[in-house]
């Protein structure tokens, strides 16, 4: 049977997930070559209302929302280099047969792969026709992905656009999707990233986004560990608390305001700009980010990151997880410091 999770953003539908994973008759044990799985017995449809509304804060799930937010951009610009990834995410250079490219880049794959740009295509046909139903944008390529031994191969392998009551709605079709780390974590992010650029460049809002996937599972010992850190469950109603949901009280940074130079200022972006764009987006939101992280990162000064933060970025979702990521990289930091402390003494008695 296929199961639905009907959620207003990402944070809902994680917590939901959960719930689902945890009382859910159709979950049965499966076997993968990661390691031991609970998967849905059918596909899991899973839908956004509010798709623009991306950013996780679960504390227990601790997204990075640097390298979510980066790889977004990434993937918009058509890009395959590993390069840039390992910046935010080092454990990314895992996934490169050669060690400078990915094989099932999405965004490539979106603009580059097929010798023509797919998006581009499908923002033309949309425009010229919205009641099109042919849009779909191609990720899987059965002559490369079914019948090769690569270190990464798609999972997503499809993405359909409509146009209905002036909003774009987008449906992505997944082969295969870890509830923790793909639908919600990197998934959401990417995918609301691509339809939000898509309806700008369209001249429409932004319609549901429904995620269909296909295998639907978690790997058990990481499931079962992070449930502990996830409040608790509540046995009367026999659901999660919906509680720390900050979209309740911030609203969403647009990304595009201007559409005709969104590509040029993503370009710009790349190139190492730092001001002057026609999308604030990029100066009020990704420079702040992308600095902050260099602090953090290459600097080793998290509270100068925190503060450029609370200072300059605009966007208030991302500013909340960024924000609150480095606030547990200090913490972890100072429990080290306490521990090593504590042996120190006992060494010297």
């Amino acid at each position: 049977m296929t199961k639905t999770i009907n959620s207003r953003n990402v944070h809902e539908a994680f917590i939901l997930g959960v719930d689902a994973f945890t009382w859910d008759g159709d979950v049965q044990e499966q076997d993968s070559r990661a390691g031991a799985t609970l998967e849905f017995d059918g596909p899991v449809v899973t839908t956004y209302e509010k798709p623009c509304e991306r950013v996780l804060f679960w504390e227990g799930r601790d997204a990075n929302p640097f390298f979510h937010f980066m790889e977004g951009l990434w993937m918009l610009q058509g890009r395959e280099d590993v390069e840039f990834l390992t910046h935010y995410n080092k454990g990314m250079e895992a996934f490169s047969d050669n060690g400078f490219t990915l094989n099932g880049a999405y965004g490539y794959r979106w603009r580059e792969f097929y010798e023509k740009d797919q998006l581009d295509v499908v923002v033309k046909r949309l425009r010229n026709n919205p009641d099109d139903r042919r849009c779909v944008v191609a990720m899987w390529e059965c002559n490369n992905d079914l019948d090769r031994d690569t270190l990464d191969t798609p999972c997503n392998t499809h993405i359909y656009f409509k146009v209905r009551n002036n909003r774009l709605n987008m449906t992505v079709c997944c082969r295969s999707n870890d509830m923790i780390w793909g639908a919600y974590g990197a998934n959401a992010v990417h995918f609301s990233m691509l339809q939000e650029y898509m309806a700008a460049r369209i001249g429409v809002e932004v319609g549901v986004y429904n995620q269909v996937s296909d295998s639907f599972h978690v790997y058990t010992e990481l499931f079962n560990s992070m449930k502990e850190k996830l409040p608790e469950f509540d046995y009367y109603t026999f659901k999660y608390p919906m509680v720390g949901n900050p979209y309740k009280t911030i609203s969403v940074f647009p990304m595009v305001n201007d559409p005709e130079e969104f590509d040029g200022d993503l370009d710009a972006f790349f190139r190492g700009q730092k001001n002057s764009f026609a999308n604030h987006f990029f100066s009020d939101v990704a420079i702040p980010m992308q600095t902050a992280w260099d602090m953090h990162k290459l600097d080793k000064n998290t509270r100068g990151a925190i503060s450029l933060l609370n200072s300059f970025c605009k966007a208030e979702d991302w500013k909340i997880a960024c924000v609150e990521w480095l606030e547990r990289r200090l913490k972890g930091r100072e429990e080290v410091k306490d521990t090593e402390a504590v042996i120190g003494e006992t060494n010297v008695k």
